[in-house]
């Protein structure tokens, strides 16, 4: 995952790969910030998954749209 993701009415800010331990990714919401501290390795992990998830139901969507398309011709 890289770069800003909207969660809902929430914006993403992940702190950089290889940044210092001290650095860390931010949750923005009407414009106040909250460094994420502690949970931000969490939160990475979490939207990383759901990005898998996405990639693997929209390959399917497609796979079962083709198969519908062949299968209706037949």
């Amino acid at each position: 995952m890289r770069g800003v993701v909207v969660v809902g009415s929430y914006t993403y800010v992940p702190a950089p790969r290889h940044s210092a331990a001290a650095a860390n990714g931010t949750l923005t919401k009407g414009g106040l910030s909250v460094p994420l501290r502690v949970t931000e390795p969490l939160f990475r992990e979490f939207l990383e998954g759901l990005s898998r998830l996405e990639a693997d139901l929209s390959r399917r969507w497609v796979a079962t749209q083709t198969n519908s398309a062949i299968s209706g011709a037949e």
